[in-house]
């Protein structure tokens, strides 16, 4: 993720990467302390989608 984050930094620094996750790996794993340090620690942008409802939940900026 890293890599293709500075990559992209490098060649079109008006974009940013968000992370896709699931609602319910959202909901299982990114509520916990830690993941909430690591996103905010290394700026991970998420998008949370609904994969049966191919919609999109949340855009989340640490």
């Amino acid at each position: 993720m890293f890599l293709y984050q500075w990559a992209l930094e490098e060649q079109e620094p008006e974009r940013e990467l968000f992370w896709a996750v699931s609602q319910d790996i959202y909901i299982k794993h990114f509520q916990k302390p830690i993941f909430q340090l690591a996103v905010q620690r290394n700026k991970i942008n998420l998008l949370v989608y609904e994969p049966s409802q191919e919609v999109i939940l949340q855009w989340i900026k640490p």
